[in-house]
């Protein structure tokens, strides 16, 4: 039996310290926010990375890490304010936004990062 290497995934999945190099490097391009349960501007903003990941789920990995059970990562990447959404292309970090933006916005993003 052939083994799937790449499953379409069409929903965020949770990432860990873990689980975090083998998500960023899943496909050539993965999407990650970075929230806390707490936050009131991630809550607004998890919408928009739904339909990103039902969207776009066959071409980028759609992760979503909790801060505060991730704090390396978040110190990792200088995450200061949440929600941040980091952009990666070929598992380096290529660029993020900062705050609760429109989908249009995040959609904008992924575009130039996938050029």
């Amino acid at each position: 039996m052939k083994r799937v290497r790449n499953p379409v995934i069409k929903k965020p999945v949770e990432i860990t310290e873990n689980t975090f190099n083998d998500f960023i490097t899943r496909k050539k391009y993965a999407i990650i926010d970075c929230w806390a349960a707490w936050c009131m501007p991630c809550r607004i903003i998890a919408p928009s990375i739904e339909k990103i990941a039902e969207e776009y789920g066959d071409k980028v990995a759609v992760g979503k890490l909790d801060v505060d059970k991730n704090r390396g990562i978040a110190s990792k990447f200088g995450i200061m304010s949440i929600p941040t959404v980091l952009f990666f292309r070929d598992g380096h970090l290529v660029d993020n936004i900062i705050g609760a933006v429109p989908k249009h916005v995040l959609e904008e993003k992924l575009k130039q990062v996938m050029g």
